[in-house]
């Protein structure tokens, strides 16, 4: 006796097997990179074994294996490149730090600026040419410490820059960072000189004190 199916499910059978057949399987191989489909989305994968009801499959780029019974479509034969997943280049974010003051972040960095504080801070100004006897200037450093030797608070290397000039002993003479010339200038003091003459402010962070 012969039962024949109903119409739709022939239908169905039908559009089944047009859809199977779309991919021909017979040629594929170990290594043949193929698309499968996941729930709703489609994988690439690269054949690793032939099984008795599919195919053992390993994802690009990955180490996951899992069985498949379908195989969507063929995208490269072995012994083609495996594709690699494209991945956006790394960038190192750098956090710029910005010192408060225009001094050295560290005291490792205002000694590595000590050789250019030395030629900036402790050459004295020359004197202005004039008819009378020349005025002995004094150093940037010999000039902060008198500024620090008569404060009653600490201060730091701007507001010490700020009352040399405007006592008047010291004036600018070209230097592009004197503050930070002066910064370097104490930390060498402080390191090299066995009774240094200046120190740093313990009350008071970024900021030095008469050493007296």
């Amino acid at each position: 006796m012969v039962v024949y199916a109903p119409a739709k499910q022939r239908s169905r059978n039908s559009n089944n097997h047009k859809e199977v057949s779309m991919c021909d399987t017979s040629n594929i191989t170990v290594g043949t990179i193929v698309m499968v489909k996941v729930g709703r989305n489609e994988i690439e994968v690269v054949v690793t074994e032939i099984t008795a009801n599919g195919w053992k499959v390993k994802k690009v780029g990955s180490d996951r294996e899992f069985i498949v019974t379908r195989i969507e479509r063929v995208i490269a034969e072995p012994g083609a490149p495996e594709a690699v997943p494209a991945t956006e280049p790394e960038t190192e974010a750098v956090d710029a730090e910005i010192p408060s003051e225009a001094a050295p972040a560290t005291e490792q960095e205002a000694e590595s600026a000590a050789p250019e504080a030395e030629e900036e801070v402790d050459t004295p100004n020359p004197a202005p040419e004039s008819g009378g006897s020349p005025e002995k200037k004094l150093s940037l450093l010999n000039a902060a410490l008198q500024v620090l030797k008569h404060s009653r608070t600490p201060l730091n290397t701007k507001e010490i820059l700020a009352q040399v000039i405007e006592e008047g002993l010291w004036s600018p003479n070209g230097a592009k960072t004197p503050e930070q010339s002066l910064y370097s200038a104490f930390f060498r003091e402080i390191k090299e000189k066995e009774t240094p003459r200046v120190r740093k402010s313990a009350a008071r962070r970024g900021a030095f004190e008469f050493n007296s």
